[in-house]
């Protein structure tokens, strides 16, 4: 039974975090192995409107950048965005001060 959360109109969030380089630029292999997973599900033809990459701990270094954008070349109904540790570091103050 194929996932309803690859729908358009449906916006998914993933969470990584290189194995191999915490706190420090995330490993891009580690990337493109996720992208590879990626692609598969979504050759089947269910894509979601949106997909955002979270990398909780690590930097996003230019290559990595560069893959992401190469996604979102060949999706381009795909929303694609990713947010790294500063990112995710600001969103956090923001809810702190709005406590």
């Amino acid at each position: 039974m194929e996932s309803k959360f690859f729908e358009t109109g449906n916006y998914i969030y993933e969470c990584k975090t290189s194995p191999t380089n915490m706190e420090g630029d995330f490993d891009t292999g580690y990337l493109k192995q996720s992208i590879k997973k990626l692609r598969q599900r979504w050759d089947r033809g269910n894509l979601p409107s949106g997909y955002r990459y979270v990398f909780p701990v690590n930097y996003i270094n230019v290559e990595s950048i560069n893959i992401l954008q190469n996604l979102q070349n060949d999706y381009p109904s795909v929303d694609i965005k990713y947010y790294d540790c500063e990112h995710v570091q600001k969103l956090f103050d923001k809810f702190r001060k709005s406590w």
